[in-house]
């Protein structure tokens, strides 16, 4: 292909990363972290079984209002959805809390922040003993 019949507003598309892939991966891994099957989300979701494991698998691609049934039917909103992370950057653990993370209720996350808070601050208080002592 000539560059030149290219506009050059879509030169730099291949270096663009693979959201495909991307999204792929995470409604897989959320589905997952949900523990619900292929049937009951894409029920959930008003989606087609057929339609949802071939966008896991990369074989089709969602169109908007698919997507929004995508997070229906893992009961998250379409931001959380299409939050995606650095995968590359993040530890197993702090991936899997995540996920998990995404998929509690505002009340559930308010008293997941309440309990990180209270684990961060013993931590914090232990710490600061520890010093007090060897001083």
């Amino acid at each position: 292909m000539v560059r030149a019949a290219i506009p050059p507003y879509c030169w730099d598309v291949d270096l663009l990363p693979d959201y495909r892939e991307r999204f792929a991966s995470r409604l897989r891994h959320l589905r997952d972290a949900a523990e619900l099957s292929l049937e009951k989300a894409s029920e959930q979701g008003g989606l087609s079984t057929n339609f949802w494991g071939s966008v896991e698998r990369m074989v089709q691609e969602p169109c908007l209002n698919s997507i929004f049934g995508f997070a229906k039917g893992l009961g998250i909103s379409v931001r959380t959805l299409m939050t995606f992370e650095d995968e590359n950057a993040q530890a197993q653990e702090r991936k899997e809390l995540n996920s998990l993370l995404d998929l509690l209720t505002p009340e559930q996350l308010h008293l997941s922040l309440q309990v990180s808070r209270l684990i961060y601050n013993y931590k914090a208080a232990s710490a600061a003993h520890s010093e007090s002592q060897l001083s």
